[in-house]
């Protein structure tokens, strides 16, 4: 068998783990006095797959690129993500949960 694709997959692994872990040591959150934190929706939802600090920042980075979130929150240890929607936005379930599964997590349910 040739091990040539073998070593690509690795490579491939490594590099997406690297992403996400850049990413997330970049991420600040945003101000907790911004008005749009303090009067916005808060949902909370299940997440699956994460295993390090580098996939919640990721998570929570490609999450806020949504029109209409305020801030994201992500938990590697108690599998959830906590978002803020700016006042008068509206964001989908679906919307999340499509981000979630872009950064090859699994999303479960939605919490709150």
């Amino acid at each position: 068998m040739n091990t040539i694709p073998k070593v690509l997959l690795i490579a491939a692994v490594l590099v997406v783990t690297a992403t996400f872990v850049l990413i997330g040591c970049a991420s600040t959150p945003k101000s907790a006095t911004d008005p749009a934190v303090i009067s916005g929706e808060t949902r909370i939802y299940e997440v699956f797959g994460m295993d390090c600090p580098g996939c919640h920042g990721g998570l929570e980075k490609l999450i806020e690129a949504i029109p209409g979130i305020a801030t994201a929150t992500a938990s590697w240890q108690e599998k959830r993500l906590t978002l803020t929607i700016v006042e008068g936005g509206e964001v989908s379930d679906d919307t999340v949960s499509q981000a979630i599964a872009r950064a090859n997590f699994t999303a479960g349910e939605r919490l709150q």
